[in-house]
């Protein structure tokens, strides 16, 4: 109680603190405005907000990188999502999420976006430059928090700014690769609609979106008010010819997979031509069946019966001993699976602004966005060793390391007196599809209310504060129909008994003989899929409370080269955050699913800021403008081990000519662990595709993942350098614009998980190899077989991320021809390192990342070319040794990408915009990725095939 007391105190003084503020610069600046009246007239540019600064300022080009895209532009490039617009951009880097995130995602249907690849949760979104709330239900993997892109009131959107450093010092933790700033509108007059149609030629999918905007405004009130739907149907992973089938050999041409090996001493081979002809290997596609993911979770199911694995050819319903054959029936579950999913959405924004008088004005904003996906993935796979009986807690118990034990206290198995179990004895060993069923799907509504009120003013001079109190929440719902809990299974395999209406149920008490069976090699009836198939709802949610002032102005207007810009600010905000399981999850009776118990958090912080914009010289020589920028914030959290935080950042423009600008910034970001880091329990999750096992050369299906919250973290530390350079050229090269932009992230206590540097595969290569940091990471049986892999959030060592942003254009005004942009965006990154380790170039990070736009306009029409490039990648994975201690490695190169989106305008009509588009003209297929059942690295490439759009827009 005293400790709450106490920080509750510190806010309020605070807040009084700068309020008294207010009240010395109030009376100071209005004793400057006196001295210096003067009575001519003058004409008064209005100064405006510009991302990376609290200072309003007259000048575009700050002191750090900004990128600025406008509605409009996000409209002709053919994006139907905020979302699918800045994971376009060549800084958006590393693995995103994305709606092709489906079937094993904790977060289906989620847009989020991964600037310079730090982490999806590394970005900090505003809207109208202040927080926005996070997607409640933590993705990836059930632990990270990120912001859904998609709860965003698409039809308000007036323009994006993308801060492409760090930007704690000023707004907080999670800046630490930088911030996203979504403007929206607050100043229209009139009343537009929009229409627009789409859909992908030759399958489904059919997009259809409507929505309107109107404003208005008198001498001292304005408001604006958008609405907006959108639908789009779902498209399944067997409509592509290159997504429907989870064996991608038949594309292994569209690929290059090679061995490579090392360490040849002791072999007895001299050279790895030598080796690789000795030990007759050819190519890892050939020799093991690389790209072939099909599960073994197939129809009809296999049993171990003394070791050895037994099915049958075709369905049954008289399994006998004699008609078993060994092996498996692999089951290509993209037949079943979605691959962008169903959704639609309904969003509410309106804005108003009420002046009081010439110096006091209130305004308040309200919007809501309801997301409802529906996301289609593959029947249920079952697995007998791994499951529970009839009670929690029986996975993996059996008469033979349990004696004396009970078959109710035994883990899921087939008893001996079922009947269509041929060799009558207990089995405790097989898998199967639950493809009668019919496919899991997650229905998933996400609601996100934001409500703001404030009052702001001018004081004397051009001293201005604001005052804002606003509630933001994020709930999620998922259904999650057609789950199987490990029980019923169970219950089903032990016999059920027939009620009067045709249905089953269980009844201990039923003799045997007068039951319904579950056949594990046969089909089962539609009241058998009745009796497993249950609803599982889980819901999440995250709240937001948020009070913050500032203040921002100028002094010292005296000096030489101009007067001090000098921004000043306070911040409040309450975090509440529940993820609540069902019991079936908390008891971990899902078959073939998540397990975890209910999560909940709370948190308080306080900040204050202040940044200082210092004019050092202007209209020297070499110098017509040189500007000092200096930024801290302090930040006083709840929590426990990081209490309270100071970052600062330091800024230099120097402005040599008018045509060019040289600056640079040094910046300390702190970002405080999410609060599903450290107060998530225990969850269990399963990979989409086979892992190959290097110790025991065999498959495994849906590897079991074993994750964990960790109260015990420590904040990510993070400095960040930026140097860069624009030039905008006179005379006959007007209209030509050059940067070049130099950015490095160096990382202490780097907060993450293995698996966001190393896929799955090398978790196992390199436990195999001996690599002490994956030595307690790979749980095995006695026999060797994998149980699971532990992944649990740690602060891992430092990490180190640099490269260079390089931005051309130009634009070409003739009276003849119209005007004509071309410009080309690139990233080339030059290090991603995690305890020394180049990632550069490897499975998730391209080395070069890419844009290109050419647009031409004249009267009435307008076309654009715009392109997106994502450069190669090569995935490198330990097999093992097949002589003595050489290092053999399977590897395989992902092609780089580029697609093309073309777009035709015409505004010849009266008030009416007609446009007309293709994406991916050329219906590019995405480079093959072996290992992923879809065939591309879902967040990294895109999937999407030719998309074609019509889009009308009126004015009234």
């Amino acid at each position: 109680m005293n400790l709450l007391l106490h920080r509750k105190l510190r806010v309020g003084l605070s807040l009084c603190a700068l309020t008294g503020l207010l009240a010395v610069v109030s009376a100071n600046a209005q004793t400057t405005a006196t001295e210096t009246q003067e009575e001519q007239k003058t004409i008064t540019l209005e100064k405006y907000d510009v991302t990376g600064s609290r200072i309003r300022r007259l000048d575009a080009e700050t002191v750090s990188p900004v990128l600025q895209m406008t509605a409009q532009e996000i409209s002709i490039k053919g994006f139907t999502t905020l979302g699918d617009a800045l994971r376009a951009m060549p800084y958006n880097s590393g693995q995103a999420l994305t709606p092709t995130d489906s079937g094993t995602s904790f977060t289906p249907g989620v847009s989020t976006i991964n600037l310079r690849g730090l982490g999806n949760n590394s970005t900090l979104v505003l809207i109208n430059g202040r927080r926005g709330v996070p997607y409640a239900s933590p993705g990836f993997n059930g632990f990270q928090t990120v912001f859904d892109m998609n709860s965003i009131p698409a039809a308000a959107i007036e323009s994006v700014e993308i801060l492409k450093d760090g930007g704690s010092a000023l707004y907080g933790s999670d800046a630490v690769a930088g911030v996203v700033n979504v403007k929206l509108r607050r100043d229209y007059e009139g009343l537009s609609s929009t229409v627009q149609i789409g859909d992908y030629f030759n399958t489904g999918g059919f997009f259809k979106k409507a929505s309107a905007v109107i404003g208005t405004s008198s001498a001292k009130t304005s408001v604006v008010t958008a609405l907006s739907w959108e639908q789009r149907d779902a498209v399944f992973a067997r409509d592509l010819y290159y997504t429907r089938n989870a064996d991608k050999i038949e594309f292994k041409n569209k690929g290059h997979a090679y061995w490579t090996v090392h360490n040849l001493q002791g072999s007895g081979y001299n050279t790895p031509q030598e080796y690789f002809t000795a030990m007759e290997l050819t190519d890892p596609v050939n020799d093991l069946g690389l790209g072939d993911n099909t599960s073994s979770r197939g129809y009809p199911g296999r049993a171990y019966v003394g070791g050895r694995a037994y099915t049958f050819t075709n369905p049954t319903s008289t399994p006998t001993v004699a008609g078993a054959t060994p092996g498996t029936n692999w089951y290509n579950y993209q037949v079943e699976n979605g691959l962008f999913p169903e959704y639609r959405q309904l969003s509410f924004y309106t804005s108003l602004r009420y002046d009081v008088n010439e110096k006091l004005y209130a305004f308040a904003e309200m919007s809501f966005s309801r997301m409802q996906t529906e996301v289609n993935s593959a029947s249920t796979p079952a697995d007998l060793e791994n499951s529970h009986g009839l009670t929690t807690g029986s996975a993996n118990v059996n008469p033979t390391n349990s004696p004396g034990t009970s078959e109710s206290e035994w883990g899921l198995h087939i008893p001996a007196y079922n009947p269509y179990n041929p060799w009558a004895v207990d089995i405790f060993r097989g898998n199967r599809r639950m493809w009668e069923n019919g496919p899991r799907i997650n229905d998933v509504t996400s609601d996100t209310p934001r409500f703001l009120v404030g009052l702001g003013g001018t004081l004397a001079n051009d001293w201005t504060w604001e005052f804002g109190a606003m509630y933001s929440k994020n709930t999620v719902d998922n259904l999650n129909r057609g789950t199987v809990p490990d029980y019923r299974l169970q219950q089903a395999l032990m016999g059920l008994t027939r009620q009067g209406d045709g249905s089953l149920s269980w009844d201990p008490t039923t003799p045997q003989a007068g039951r319904v069976y579950y056949n594990w090699f046969g089909e089962n009836e539609a009241a058998m899929a009745n009796f497993l198939t249950v609803d599982n709802p889980n819901q999440a949610y995250l709240e937001y409370k948020n009070f913050d002032i500032s203040t921002t102005g100028s002094v010292f207007e005296s000096l030489p080269a101009g007067a001090i810009g000098v921004a000043v600010g306070a911040e409040h905000r309450q975090e509440k955050f529940g993820n609540v399981k069902s019991d079936l999850n908390a008891t971990g009776n899902v078959l073939g699913g998540s397990e975890g118990t209910s999560s909940y958090g709370t948190r308080e912080l306080t900040a204050i800021y202040v940044e200082a914009d210092i004019p050092l010289l202007k209209n020297a020589p070499l110098a017509k403008s040189l500007e000092l920028q200096v930024a801290g914030r302090y930040e006083d959290y709840s929590d426990d081990g990081f209490a309270r935080q100071a970052r600062p950042k330091l800024g230099l423009k120097w402005r040599p000519l008018d045509w060019l600008v040289v600056r640079g910034s040094y910046a300390k970001s702190f970002k405080a662990p999410d609060m599903a880091y450290l107060y998530t329990s225990s969850q269990t999750s399963f990979t989409s595709s086979q892992i190959l096992d290097p110790v025991t050369g065999s498959e495994i299906d849906q590897l079991q993942i074993v994750t964990g919250g960790n109260p015990n973290l420590a904040p990510e530390l993070t400095d960040t350098y930026y140097a860069g350079v624009v030039i905008s050229p006179r005379g006959k090269l007007d209209g030509l614009n050059v940067s070049v932009d130099w950015f490095q992230f160096d990382q202490k206590n780097l907060l993450a998980q293995l698996s966001d540097f190393y896929g799955y595969n090398q978790f196992l290569s390199e436990a195999a190899a001996g690599n002490s940091l994956f030595a307690d990471k790979v749980v095995r049986d006695q026999s060797g077989e994998v149980l699971f892999i532990r992944d649990d959030y740690a602060n891992i060592s430092t990490g180190k991320y640099a490269g260079m942003d390089v931005d051309v254009n130009y634009t070409w005004k003739s009276g003849t021809w119209g005007t004509i942009f071309a410009g080309i965006q690139v990233t080339w990154i030059d290090q991603l390192l995690t305890d020394g380790d180049n990632l550069v170039g490897g499975y998730l990070v391209p080395r070069l990342n890419g844009t290109s736009t050419i647009s031409w306009n004249k009267g009435d029409w307008g076309v654009n070319l715009f392109g997106v490039f994502r450069g190669r990648r090569e995935y490198h994975a330990l097999y093992g040794s097949l002589a003595a201690e050489e290092d053999l490695y399977y590897n395989y190169d992902i092609k780089s990408q580029y697609t093309q989106n073309v777009s035709v305008t015409y505004r010849g009509f009266r008030d009416l915009e007609l446009s007309v588009g293709v994406n991916n003209i050329f219906d590019q297929q995405p480079p093959l990725d072996f290992f992923d059942g879809t065939g591309t690295t879902s967040g990294v490439n895109d999937p999407e095939p030719a998309f074609w759009y019509m889009r009308a827009e009126m004015k009234f």
